[in-house]
């Protein structure tokens, strides 16, 4: 099967002997049963490879078997980029994958040189064609010593196939799934990188204090990343998804066929209302109208000899009864408390175990 990008539905696979207990037939069935058109399946963590029982070329060789496609997955830490290098290559070449994700996150926030190398490395070993993609941070203003630059030109640009899949866990945020979107898309934007080369991943899980997002969030969040331009989406993870899950999966649409095959709006509403081609040229209309509108009140300040608009101060928290600093981190995405606190520490004070609600917290 020729793989060219994580169009479609995808589901991650962590520990593939918790998912339908390693069976390939069970799990290949689920997976077609809820449209999706592949798995990507963790082959390695760091600089060795990831125990599933077996081999990464089995489960792939197994799933492919069912006309499933499968991509392959590591955990990158930057402190061996060769190593981790190595083991990325061989995942795509000895183990078949169809295409590769690099998930990598704290570990290279501040080492843009970790990056280079490891990018380097696997493109130049794979070429330009070979499908590519790395899975990090969402809301990317929180990131911001993140080498997002490094992954970009080395991965996706220059013609080079390939993307990247954010990390939109709007359950974790505490966010409601439009605004983490939203927000995902625009700070992207931002770097430079269209929507057609985002594949935003959804968290379908629920632990702690991170409840299962609504199946009706996990169905509008398919529709919204459709009509923002991203050709797909991802879902971590098969071993945590409820059976609710599945089926919003399965009743997730990326396209208007795929919601009803008669072709009917999959809201019920009748077609004199409006086709999804008018939709998507209003909404391209509308967006227009709003950039021209930018420009149109920065000219009328210009001519007023007006002082432009205050560019926007920096992100902000307000601590709530019950808040802990990790926990803001984890629910905002920031990959740690200690970088909240350091930015923090004037209004804080000596101990970060003590934060009072109404205290407002900069963002780092």
């Amino acid at each position: 099967m020729e793989v060219e990008s994580l169009a479609g539905k995808w589901v991650w696979i962590w520990n593939w002997r918790r998912c339908d207990d390693g069976d390939a037939n069970r799990v290949a069935e689920r997976l077609r049963s809820a449209g999706c058109r592949g798995a990507i399946v963790k082959a390695f963590d760091g600089g060795r490879w990831f125990a599933q029982g077996p081999s990464f070329r089995d489960i792939c060789r197994a799933l492919k078997s069912h006309g499933l496609a499968v991509g392959g997955w590591g955990y990158l830490y930057g402190r061996d980029a060769a190593g981790e290098a190595k083991l990325a290559i061989e995942t795509a070449q000895y183990g078949e994958a169809d295409l590769l994700v690099l998930d990598v996150e704290t570990e290279f926030k501040g080492h843009p040189e970790a990056a280079e190398e490891v990018c380097q490395r696997v493109r130049e070993a794979l070429g330009p064609s070979y499908p590519l993609y790395y899975s990090t941070f969402a809301i990317a203003r929180y990131h911001r010593s993140f080498p997002y630059e490094a992954f970009e030109r080395h991965l996706t640009s220059g013609g080079s196939v390939g993307g990247t899949a954010p990390q939109v866990y709007w359950n974790a945020f505490r966010w409601p799934h439009e605004r983490a979107l939203a927000w995902t898309y625009e700070d992207y934007a931002a770097l430079g990188v269209p929507p057609e080369r985002m594949f935003p991943v959804a968290g379908l899980y629920g632990e702690g204090l991170t409840p299962y997002p609504a199946a009706d969030e996990v169905r509008d969040f398919v529709r919204r990343a459709a009509e923002a331009g991203s050709r797909g989406v991802s879902f971590w993870s098969y071993e945590h998804m409820s059976e609710a899950m599945w089926d919003a999966v399965a009743s997730a649409a990326m396209n208007a066929d795929e919601a009803d095959p008669d072709g009917r709006d999959p809201d019920g509403r009748g077609e004199e209302e409006m086709s999804s081609t008018e939709y998507e040229e209003l909404t391209r209309e509308l967006a227009a109208v709003g950039s021209r509108l930018d420009r149109l009140e920065t000219d009328v300040r210009g001519l007023r000899g007006e002082a432009p608009a205050p560019a926007p101060g920096p992100a902000t928290y307000t601590v709530q009864a019950g808040d802990t600093l990790s926990g803001i981190a984890q629910k905002l995405g920031l990959g740690g408390w200690q970088a909240l606190y350091d930015a923090n520490r004037a209004t804080i004070g000596s101990n970060p175990n003590v934060i009072k609600p109404g205290q407002v917290l900069v963002l780092p």
